[in-house]
């Protein structure tokens, strides 16, 4: 194996999806596939067994978001480079956030199997690697809606259900076995995806959510 060289990891939920993806990758004369799961759970179990330099996870996973498993496989992975795949370009506010936590790249699936193949090259090294194309503008200022809080991971609504009912952060970590810190960090990716400054912002919108939900 030579620098150059991939060990890629592959966490995508759905399979036919995932399929397609790899079909293409494999055709890549340096990429060597390793692994690839459909869970988190899954990934983090193997990581340690494959030793792949390069994960590809996606932001929309059943049992977790991709964001927080590729945390955690930083933190007992510290040279792995991490491609998140989201379902459309992200505000530049929520790219920092991934970029912070250590994501190399954000690739869109809105965008080409090319810029999926050029990125992976690019962050191999471990580099970082942004496409204007995987971001877009802050969106004009408007209220906070179903859908938006329905393009949160399911831990995210969650934690924000448990804002929204005044749990302390320190009751929420315990009970989700997270660390506060975790929860913070669940805070900030809920009010830069739902466009809110003040946790009131989040109790009126959930009030108002389930005012709805029970009309």
């Amino acid at each position: 194996m030579t620098k150059d060289d991939i060990r890629l990891y592959v966490t995508i939920d759905k399979r036919l999806y995932r399929d397609a993806i790899l079909y293409q990758l494999l055709l890549e004369e340096n990429i060597d596939l390793v692994g690839e799961s459909a869970t988190g759970v899954d990934t983090l179990e193997q990581l340690p067994t494959v030793r792949p330099t390069v994960l590809i996870i996606e932001e929309a996973l059943q049992d977790n978001d991709g964001l927080t498993i590729a945390e955690v496989a930083l933190s007992n992975h510290p040279a792995l480079s991490v491609l998140l795949l989201v379902e459309r370009p992200v505000s530049p506010a929520r790219l920092a956030i991934y970029l912070e936590s250590g994501i190399k790249t954000v690739v869109a699936k809105t965008q080409s199997v090319q810029e999926l193949i050029r990125s992976l090259h690019y962050i191999r090294n471990g580099q970082v690697y942004v496409d204007a194309d995987s971001c877009q503008a802050p969106a004009t200022a408007t209220s906070p809606d179903l859908e938006a809080f329905n393009a949160l991971s399911a831990r995210e609504r969650e934690v924000a259900r448990l804002m929204a009912d005044r749990v302390a952060f320190k009751t929420i970590a315990d009970r989700l076995g997270v660390s506060y810190k975790t929860v913070h960090s669940y805070k900030d990716r809920i009010f830069i995806k739902m466009g809110f400054e003040r946790q009131p912002d989040l109790m009126l919108f959930m009030k108002r959510f389930r005012n709805n939900l029970d009309s």
